[in-house]
């Protein structure tokens, strides 16, 4: 019984992190080369 227990809350925890980040615009993009990074993390905060 643990190790199902196990199995599913681990899986669970990285669909739930996977659900989390995939509707996010900045990760279909990716950045202008002379793009400083501080910049790319304003735009990508926007």
């Amino acid at each position: 019984m643990i190790d199902a227990l196990s199995l599913l809350i681990s899986h669970g925890v990285i669909l739930l992190a996977a659900w989390k980040l995939l509707p996010r615009a900045d990760l279909d993009r990716d950045p202008d080369p002379g793009e400083s990074p501080a910049r790319q993390e304003d735009r990508a905060n926007a």
